[in-house]
């Protein structure tokens, strides 16, 4: 288990280096400057700016200065704050976006895996159709329409949660929820087929003739195996509402992480768009890492063909 999990670990380091020098090298080469908008820059206070974000010094040099500074945990100045760092904007505002991605993955796990395991252990009754139905719907339809939709009726029409805003526990439902609609849904279609699967496999066969109780065979048996393909899915997903959706985040006046990045966009500001993509995709790596690892505990023959390999 020990080279399974430093092998993974020396591949997230390679993927990590690969995904710092390519988002380098693209915003180099986008079109336009972080100083492009601010059209009353004279000639010499530009040259200023570039020499005191050391855009004046060639790529490479720029380049290594910039790696080094990564490794250090210095993701830079931003261009659109002068007086703000990029580490400074990411504590800011992800814990907002964290807490808000982390109650709709409850929301989606918890929800999902009922819907998913009540539809196979149900199969072609109405529990499996409602539940299919309710999948159907979370995948139908996209956040930016769900969103206003609970927003209205809920928040306004019946009052019974917050519309928007960020002030307590109350506040965050209705954004998690809708954050949380698709997941759930992927979640519950996933596990209904894998569950269907494993139902019918020979060794559930075998574990019910052995006479064990059908909740002994689920618990032990079916959910173990059936679980996997969920795992796999959920760890990316897990990352990308975590990192802050920007709908969801705009339409209930979440301060995440959503609104810096479009901003950053939107004014080339190097260095903040660097340090959320190079965040967001360290964050998913570690997710997938340790993915990987579940895995290996779960089911022991992964890590075992991959060390054969």
């Amino acid at each position: 288990m020990g080279r399974f999990i430093l092998r993974r670990f020396i591949y997230m380091v390679i993927t990590f280096w690969m995904i710092v020098t390519v988002t380098f090298v693209l915003m180099h080469n986008l079109p336009g400057d972080p100083f492009a908008n601010s059209e009353k820059l004279t000639t010499q206070q530009r040259a200023l700016l570039e020499k005191q974000y050391g855009l004046d010094q060639p790529l490479s040099v720029q380049y290594k200065n910039y790696l080094i500074n990564v490794l250090q945990g210095d993701l830079g100045v931003s261009f659109a704050y002068p007086t703000t760092k990029v580490t400074d904007v990411i504590k800011r505002s992800f814990p907002a976006s964290a807490e808000l991605g982390i109650e709709s993955i409850v929301f989606s796990v918890v929800i999902g895996l009922l819907l998913g395991i009540t539809a196979a252990l149900k199969h072609n009754k109405s529990w499996d159709y409602t539940a299919m139905f309710i999948a159907i719907v979370g995948i139908s339809i996209p956040s930016f329409v769900l969103g206003p939709i609970l927003q209205y009726f809920i928040g306004v029409k019946w009052g019974i949660l917050p519309a928007a805003l960020w002030d307590g526990p109350a506040n965050r439902v209705l954004p998690a929820l809708t954050l949380s609609f698709m997941t759930i849904a992927l979640t519950a279609r996933m596990m209904r087929t894998s569950m269907l699967d494993v139902i019918h496999s020979d060794y559930i066969k075998t574990a019910r003739s052995k006479g064990l109780s059908q909740t002994s065979v689920i618990i032990k048996h079916t959910l173990r195996n059936a679980i996997l393909p969920v795992i796999t899915v959920l760890g990316p997903i897990a990352v990308n509402v975590i990192t802050g959706t920007l709908v969801v985040e705009q339409i209930f006046a979440v301060p995440g992480l959503g609104k810096y990045f479009v901003q950053a966009v939107y004014s080339n500001d190097y260095t903040l768009i660097m340090g959320l993509t190079i965040f967001y995709s360290l964050l998913l790596m570690i997710v997938i890492f340790l993915t990987d690892i579940a895995y290996g505990f779960i089911d022991p023959r992964i890590r075992l063909a991959k060390g054969r390999k």
